[in-house]
């Protein structure tokens, strides 16, 4: 059974002798221990701003969507300055669908979300005393019989009281950096009028903070002129880049292009004046960086492809023949390579992609030359002792092979992509396209995405899952604890009488004491109530309390999604998976 692993984060406002003193825990997902509210229905028309159906916080409402209607609109009271959390678990999944986020003019506040069969969640700071929520369908599907049902939830997120007497606004807090209050396009940064500029130069670095910090800054362009600027010296943090021209217009935007999480963008001026610099964390976290901006050459097209090896017919990621010359793949972007050996002999292709904790990283080749046959190697360090897997053919018959790895770690995972004695006839005709696709736990891959073939693997040897122990989780799983067991097919079930499902559920909760985001020995948190309900009727399905490592598993018996929570941490959080791993983080907090 594949399992959805959920990580969450949980923020301390204050620790005492004892870990079971916990007073105040702040973080994304996580709401007052409030008593549970009864699931409520959706109320039809409610197709636009001005039909919107009212909804309670804490009040998970049932709705469904359909392909004429298109869009269901709700809307809920909000204290202005407060933080607050949406999500929409999928119930009756038949297509894609996003959320978005309006103010009280229902006017778009931010990004919609993005598309998801399974789930779809936002965050946003209220800026009145109402905001409404729209749900709407994203597939292109014109087949007026598919219905998607969903489980919708508001929660305000929890703030935790001050301690002391507040600090009155103007004043920075003695946590933001030296660039605050950069929060806007008219409160950017100005940076010196220079051909090129360091923020580690300047004030020193940047930081996002508090959760959902900002940063603007601006810079002084020459029309016809060419700049670049990137984020660099990242410390838990993964930054997204826009750049804005004087009208606030967008005219470049970045993820991941300056390497790992770092953002990078190249544009033209057009004119004399101040171009934008605005940066955003795409995580919950609060964490330094840095950026630079200079003056570049023209951009010219594509990056040139790299040189090959020896012999002209190699790929262009050779000599790829170790770890220390590794090829770095981009996630969710197919390339083709071949097996020819740039010096001779066998030509072994090593490969690297950053990959981040709490996703799913999915490497599949494909499209195989004649008698070719792939075999894949997975290693979380650049080291033969760090090989955490493998796999040769997806099933009988088929060369391909395919891995997937759930990533508790930030950093490179290499693969190694060879044929051992297998090497094809005619090795100038050898290629093979390789693609690795990051995903959310809880997401559907499909063989279209990751090379994977249609009918499900027989093993799922190659999922790679962390496991709830004492050891810290990065420690690589040995080989001796991958299992093999056979997929079998469930009875049908009629329509009119759904079956309950059994869904395991794993939960850790740690006092990451080091700070290094992981459940490291000694850690754990005992003695810590938390109960399973039927998310549709509020049924207890199931409770416990964590043991002296922090842990705690059962399995409960659903029609439906289960929410799991613990009141004494002010947790509640919605499940629609086959199952689900827990890891609740209490990070260290200093005294003051």
């Amino acid at each position: 059974m594949r399992r959805t692993h959920v990580v969450l984060l949980m923020a301390m406002a204050g620790v005492g002798l004892l870990l079971m003193a916990i007073s105040a825990m702040a973080g994304r997902g996580f709401s007052h221990a409030a008593p549970l509210a009864q699931t409520t229905n959706e109320s039809e028309p409610n197709n636009s701003c001005s039909e919107a159906n009212e909804i309670a916080l804490a009040a998970p409402v049932l709705g469904a969507i359909d392909p004429i209607t298109d869009t269901d609109w709700f809307y809920v009271a909000t204290q202005s300055g407060l933080p607050y959390y949406a999500s929409a678990a999928m119930t009756a999944p038949e297509f894609k669908v996003r959320l978005c986020v309006y103010d009280e003019n229902c006017h778009l506040m931010s990004p919609c979300s993005s598309a998801s069969a399974s789930n779809v969640d936002l965050s946003w700071t209220a800026a009145g005393s109402r905001h409404y929520l729209e749900i709407e369908k994203y597939d292109a599907i014109t087949d007026t019989t598919k219905t998607t049902s969903y489980l919708l939830e508001v929660v305000q997120e929890y703030v935790s009281p001050p301690t002391s007497t507040p600090t009155p606004s103007a004043t920075p807090s003695p946590w933001e950096d030296d660039y605050e209050q950069n929060d806007s396009f008219a409160q950017a940064y100005s940076l010196p009028v220079e051909t090129s500029v360091t923020l580690v130069g300047l004030e020193g670095l940047a930081n996002f903070y508090p959760l959902g910090d900002e940063d603007w800054f601006k810079f002084w362009a020459k029309d016809g002129k060419w700049y670049q600027a990137t984020t660099g010296s990242l410390s838990g943090v993964d930054t997204y880049m826009e750049v804005r021209d004087q009208n606030n217009s967008i005219v470049k935007n970045d993820d991941d292009g300056g390497g790992g999480y770092a953002s990078q963008a190249k544009w033209e001026a057009e004119y004399d004046g101040y171009y934008y610099i605005r940066l955003t964390n795409k995580v919950q976290t609060t964490g330094s960086y840095d950026l630079s901006i200079e003056e570049s050459a023209p951009s010219s097209g594509p990056s040139p492809t790299p040189a090959p090896g020896a012999d002209t017919q190699a790929d262009s990621c050779e000599d790829n023949l170790d770890f220390a010359h590794a090829c770095v793949i981009p996630a969710n972007q197919p390339q083709t390579f071949n097996l020819v050996p740039p010096y001779g002999g066998v030509d072994n292709d090593f490969f690297k992609i950053w990959v981040k904790p709490g996703f799913i990283f999915e490497c599949a080749t494909s499209n195989l030359s004649p008698g070719v046959d792939t075999n894949m190697i997975v290693f979380n360090g650049p080291s033969w002792d760090n090989a955490v897997g493998g796999n040769d053919d997806v099933e009988p018959g088929n060369y391909d092979s395919y891995f997937a790895y759930y990533s508790t770690y930030e950093g490179w995972l290499y693969l190694l992509v060879g044929t051992g004695d297998r090497t094809p006839s005619n090795i100038y005709d050898s290629n093979y396209t390789l693609r690795c696709d990051m995903r959310m736990p809880g997401q559907t891959s499909t063989p279209e995405s990751t090379g994977a073939p249609t009918p499900a693997p027989t093993s799922d040897s190659q999922a790679a899952t962390p496991t709830l122990s004492s050891s810290p989780v990065a420690t690589p799983v040995p080989s001796e604890d991958l299992t093999v067991r056979t997929l079998t097919t469930p009875t049908p079930v009629p329509a009119t009488t759904p079956a309950p499902r059994f869904i395991p559920i794993s939960l850790l909760v740690y006092y990451d004491a080091n700070d290094d985001h992981q459940a490291g020995a000694g850690e754990g948190i005992a003695g810590v109530s938390a109960q399973a309900y039927e998310a549709a009727t509020n049924q207890l399905l199931a409770q416990g309390f964590t043991d002296e490592q922090g842990g705690l598993e059962f399995t409960v018996a659903a029609q439906g999604p289960v929410r799991v929570s613990v009141p004494f941490l002010g947790f509640s959080q919605l499940m629609a998976g086959e199952g689900a791993s827990i890891y609740v983080r209490v990070p260290p907090k200093s005294f003051p």
